[in-house]
Parts: C-alpha cells; structure tokens; sequence
C-alpha cells in the first residue's frame, strides 16, 4: 500500500512540473539578397535584387526596383543590366574563360560590389545510371563523369533535375584530393520529404555541371554543410559567406555551364 502511494506521488509531481518555454523571435532588419550569375553561354545573363522578411512573416521576398546595375571585365568591357521585371537586371553577353568581372550595384542608395574569375572549362564527359546496394536494398543513383585536369585547381558545382524536378541536395566538390583524376560523381536524388529517393524506369534525369571560382565554392559548401540530415548532421544554420561587399547576402558566379539529359532504363 505504501508503495502504491508513494508510485501515486511520483506521478503528481512529475505531470505538475510541465512548463510550457514561449521563445521571442526578433525579426531582424531587412537585408539585399543579391543572385548574381553569368555562365559561357550568349544568353541574357540575370542579375535578381530582392530584401530578407521576418522569421514570422511569409516567405514572399521583395523585390528591389530601380537599381543601378552594371559588370565591368578585365579586358575594360563594360555591359549595363536593365531591369526586364520587378528586381530583375539582365544584358545578353557571354563569360569569357580566365576573364574577371566585377558587379557594380547601387541599390537605395547603398553600393555592392563583387568580383568573379571564370575558370577554364572541364567537360563533363556524359552522365550515367548506377546501381548501389544499401541493406540489401539496390538503389539507382545518377553519375556525372568527367576529368579533372592535373594543372589547375578546379570547384565544381551540380544540379540534378528528375522529371523537371531539381533535387533538394545542394551538391559541390573540388579535386583537393582528386586532381588529375577520372572522376564519378554520384548525386542522389533528394526529394521534399528530405529522402533519397531511388530512380525508376523511365524516369528523365537532367544533370547541371557548373565550374565555379573558390569564393562561390565556399558559399555552396557552405549551406551544403547546414542541410545535413538527421541527428548531429550539418551545423549550426548561419548565413553564408558572400563575396559580395557591404553585408549583402547571396553570390556573384562567372561559371561555366553545361547540361546532359538521360532517360533511366
């Protein structure tokens, strides 16, 4: 009997010591997010100004209209972007391999600059379907394959897109480790529910190969280490590193570009 009262009090304290911890988010002042690309193809070549929101507000960014945009190259060319929608700049130019461009952007009345190199282009030979074993359980995967060349230090960064949907996966690499190699670079489908998912039979996979400088590297690698999955994965959610100046968030990348599409069998 003692016990059975003893067991009862237990109980009682235990469910009277329930505190419920109300967390005051501040909303931080609006900061520019600048999206800034330029690739080797003769394309209009955007350049996106939008502003921060509130941790409580919606995800519905402003744009930022009315700024003076302009990319000026290391051979003395100078190209003006004109804005062709609500924060939105664009000039149809083409990057040019081992050339710098640097961003020039007056934005309500604040300036922001940023610098990029183009790397030389590495090919992407072609890409592939593989099998891999997980448990006992084979999963289909995509593979871009290419080679690095032994001369030069190279960063890389990929999209994969499966029946028009683009992985949630941010995927980047460079060839520390790696250079002079013949290279597979496996990238696994990530889908909204935070899964890998495996590829099934008639699924269409297109795969994106940028080679980027090592500021834009360090950006990428960045969040790519804070969407780290599950338990003691990733780190601490953190702005990433901007190589553009004046506390902006975002990056200005001169890359190359190519693409290869597959159908799975």
């Amino acid at each position: 009997m003692k016990q059975l009262i003893f067991i009862l009090c237990m109980v009682v304290c235990f469910s009277s010591c329930k505190k419920i911890i109300s967390i005051d988010t501040e909303n931080a002042p609006p900061q520019i997010v600048i999206e800034a690309k330029i690739n080797d193809r003769l394309i209009d070549q955007q350049i996106r100004i939008t502003k921060t929101v509130g941790y409580t507000d919606a995800s519905i960014y402003p744009t930022v209209s009315g700024a003076t945009v302009s990319v000026s190259d290391s051979r003395g060319n100078n190209y003006v972007f004109r804005e062709t929608a609500a924060g939105v700049y664009t000039n149809r130019m083409r990057g040019i391999y081992g050339v710098t461009y640097t961003m020039n952007i007056v934005a309500e009345g604040q300036t922001y600059t940023a610098s990029s190199k183009m790397p030389n282009l590495v090919r992407m030979d072609s890409i592939g379907i593989i099998s891999n074993t997980f448990f006992g359980n084979e999963r289909r995967t995509t593979a871009a394959y290419l080679v690095d060349p032994a001369n030069e230090t190279n960063f890389y960064r990929f999209t994969l897109n499966r029946n028009g949907i683009n992985s949630n996966r941010i995927y980047v690499s460079n060839d520390r480790l790696t250079n002079g190699n013949k290279l597979r670079i496996q990238l696994y489908f990530n889908a909204e529910d935070d899964e890998d998912e495996d590829l099934l039979s008639g699924d269409k996979v297109a795969v994106e190969m940028e080679g980027i400088d090592s500021n834009v590297f360090d950006y990428w690698y960045a969040l790519s280490s804070q969407s780290g999955r599950g338990p003691n994965q990733g780190t601490t959610p953190a702005n990433p590193t901007s190589n553009i100046s004046n506390d902006a968030l975002g990056y200005f990348s001169v890359n190359t570009y190519q693409k290869i599409t597959a159908t799975v069998k």
